[in-house]
């Protein structure tokens, strides 16, 4: 970060990763409202269907900040350095958060409801660190640790000159045939899913494309953005179609998955243009929670569920269906608010308390 080239690259990677965690507490924020509205909650009324179209699928971003980070940060410092900090910097906080929300009782209706006793915790342990279930949002865990053990691989593939290019192409284009494994779907059963894995390296590879000739690839991405919009805008259209025809599987292949990821690899290029863009004018609002994003990611939902049972407003704005779906509207955006303002209020305090350890403990 001694030059003013890295510092200028970083700045807009770090608002990258500010944007793209807003995004994921913005899914959980809106669709936690909307299914707290009442007993016949539709997922396929306006507010759920724009929330899905706007946030679903956007774990692809960190997937994309993931790969370009380790080309133009940890490389230079080797695989030893690299896989030490992935070690201190996911796999602790993630332990460690495995640790303490397994205290609770995820089968369990009550969102809070504790284990029945120790047996019952450390039956739980292990099979929520295998397959990331203390949360639901810690499924991604296991396929980033899937990403940082391919990363050679990948960074070998690039460095062929003749043809590495076109098998990492291929690779960036695997998501197009291979879905990604939904949600609810991983929650029902205890497994890893390689399509996942594939699916997510698809976007860490183009992460890492993208990062190897940084400013070439950017100033080609610019040339081009008008086509970069147009395939947003028809993403987003095909997919607003097919929800709204409840279209979805065709034998093995997903178009729902497919244009999600077209989607978003759009989006991800588009929204780093205009970071870029701005230079060294970066949003200073966007820092802190930048700064925060992987303890935010860890414990967003914790306190979305805190501030939905205990803050009172929330809970009668939600329930003042008078002015439905605005009321949604309001309560989704006071949950996202608030649950980013406590998880960088938990973050602060472990580094007030922790020190430089804190990134070992929290993630940041």
């Amino acid at each position: 970060m001694s030059t003013g080239n890295k510092t200028f690259f970083l700045g807009y990677l770090h608002s990258f990763r500010g944007f793209a965690i807003l995004n994921i507490v913005a899914i959980h924020a809106f669709a936690l409202a909307g299914f707290m509205s009442s007993k016949n909650f539709n997922p396929n009324n306006p507010v759920s269907i724009i929330n899905e179209l706007l946030f679903h699928n956007s774990t692809i971003y960190f997937a994309v900040i993931s790969g370009m980070l380790f080309i133009a940060v940890l490389k230079q410092k080797g695989y030893k350095a690299f896989f030490i900090n992935k070690f201190e910097y996911v796999f602790l906080p993630y332990v460690f958060f495995t640790l303490a929300y397994s205290v609770f009782n995820n089968k369990s209706n009550d969102w809070l409801a504790l284990q029945p006793g120790l047996q019952d915790y450390l039956k739980e342990l292990p099979r929520n660190f295998i397959y990331g279930k203390a949360s639901f949002v810690f499924w991604y865990i296991p396929v980033l640790f899937f990403l940082y053990l391919v990363t050679p691989i990948l960074d070998y593939l690039m460095k062929i000159k003749k043809w590495g290019i076109y098998l990492i192409a291929l690779i960036i284009a695997m998501p197009l045939i291979v879905r990604r494994v939904e949600l609810d779907e991983l929650m029902a059963t205890d497994f890893l899913s390689l399509q996942t894995m594939v699916y997510f390296t698809g976007a860490y590879a183009a992460g890492m494309f993208i990062a190897d000739s940084m400013e070439k690839r950017l100033e080609w991405l610019r040339q081009n953005k008008r086509l970069l919009i147009g395939i947003a805008i028809v993403s987003t259209g095909g997919l607003l179609y097919i929800t709204l025809h409840s279209i979805d599987m065709i034998g093995f292949f997903s178009v729902k998955s497919t244009l999600y990821y077209i989607q978003k690899i759009a989006l991800s290029c588009m929204v780093l243009l205009f970071f870029k863009s701005l230079g060294e004018m970066q949003p200073k609002w966007l820092n802190p929670i930048a700064k925060s994003a992987f303890t935010i990611y860890f414990a967003h939902v914790f306190f979305l569920i805190i501030a939905m049972i205990n803050f009172t407003p929330i809970v009668q704005l939600i329930q003042y269906e008078k002015i439905s779906p605005f009321n949604i509207i309001l309560a989704g955006g006071l949950l996202l608010l608030i649950s980013i303002l406590l998880s960088i209020i938990f973050a602060w305090l472990f580094r007030k308390i922790f020190g430089k350890y804190s990134r070992m403990i929290v993630g940041s």
